[in-house]
């Protein structure tokens, strides 16, 4: 694991990134680049007066903000993006602008400051609609035509892992490339624009229905905070993760129906129904699900060890415990 490091995480005060703060801080100086545009203050306020922490307010689009975020910097754990499915139905511009000239800023500075190692925060939702699950890291793209919104994000994420194998072929960049599966977990934003799990708890505990897009039988393998982030440290640490990519998830895949209703049980309000909705009248139209997305994990558990630990069940008890504590509050 990372000692005596500097680490800049990108989006540190988000979700994924203010917990890699957490666990970083303990044995390393953290900066943390983050415009604020999603992420928040209150996740990273308990590490303001800690002098292994710097904090700077800047976009990863100002490459003279880049530069000097990089100044002192060993490794790069990079977490910033412009995230959630209804971002990239609404704001498609800003999701590919971000997402892939901002990601370049930050590649082309890391390599002029000669950075022993740069984590790349990349996604499922780079497989597309592939039927071949699980799904593996060398699997083929199958996506929906360039006229549909919903299909940027994917993009955008692909083409800065182009970016970044070319860079390692180019010129040795030292990169790492992680595809997180659907991570879940206290301090993940619970408005529309977030995950299904978030947004199903913060109606539970108001009392309102979880709204399910469609039949519900779509299927899902959620991925743990601890887990996410235990994978990504190992995967700044360990020489043999330079040069790859890696699936980031959990084995255990589950309908959004029972997800639901799990999640309905968990919190104690039994009295509730979930209600189906259509994908138009939540994302308008034209907007494409994926059916099922589960990882192959055998390359990540081969080459860096990891195997998420926590049940799905076990996860959303303490994800539940934490919005009760902070949304209701």
């Amino acid at each position: 694991m990372l000692k005596g490091k500097v680490v800049l995480v990108t989006g540190g005060a988000g979700f994924i990134g203010s917990h890699l703060v957490d666990w970083l801080i303990r044995d390393n100086d953290v900066v943390v680049l983050d415009n604020f545009s999603s992420g928040k203050i209150s996740n990273i306020q308990h590490h303001l007066e800690n002098d292994s922490f710097t904090l700077i307010k800047g976009d990863i689009m100002n490459r003279e903000t880049v530069k000097e975020a990089l100044k002192e910097v060993d490794v790069v754990i990079h977490q910033a993006a412009v995230v959630g499915v209804k971002k990239y139905v609404e704001r498609p511009l800003d999701v590919l602008t971000t997402n892939i000239f901002g990601t370049h800023n930050l590649v082309e500075e890391s390599l002029k400051r000669g950075v022993e190692r740069f984590v790349f925060a990349s996604t499922s939702e780079v497989y597309g609609k592939s039927e071949n699950i699980p799904l593996k890291e060398d699997g083929d793209r199958v996506l929906g035509s360039t006229s549909i919104a919903r299909w940027c994000y994917s993009t955008s994420k692909a083409a800065d892992e182009h970016f970044l194998f070319a860079y390692h072929e180019v010129h040795g960049f030292p990169m790492v490339i992680l595809r997180y599966f659907n991570v879940y977990g206290p301090r993940q934003e619970t408005s529309d624009y977030s995950g299904v799990i978030p947004i199903f708890i913060r109606r539970v505990l108001r009392g309102e229905p979880p709204l399910i897009h469609g039949d519900g039988e779509q299927t899902r393998a959620f991925t743990y905070i601890s887990d996410a982030v235990e994978a990504t440290v190992i995967a700044a640490s360990k020489k043999e993760a330079i040069g790859q990519v890696f699936n980031v998830g959990s084995r255990e895949e589950t309908t959004i129906k029972h997800l639901a209703k799990m999640i309905i049980e968990l919190s104690g309000n039994n009295s509730i129904e979930p209600k189906h909705i259509s994908y138009e009248e939540f994302y308008g139209e034209s907007y494409e699900d994926i059916r099922r997305r589960v990882p192959n994990v055998e390359k990540a558990e081969k080459v860096l060890g990891f195997r998420a630990k926590t049940p799905l069940r076990d996860g959303l008890k303490r994800t539940i415990e934490w919005y009760r504590e902070h949304l209701m509050n």
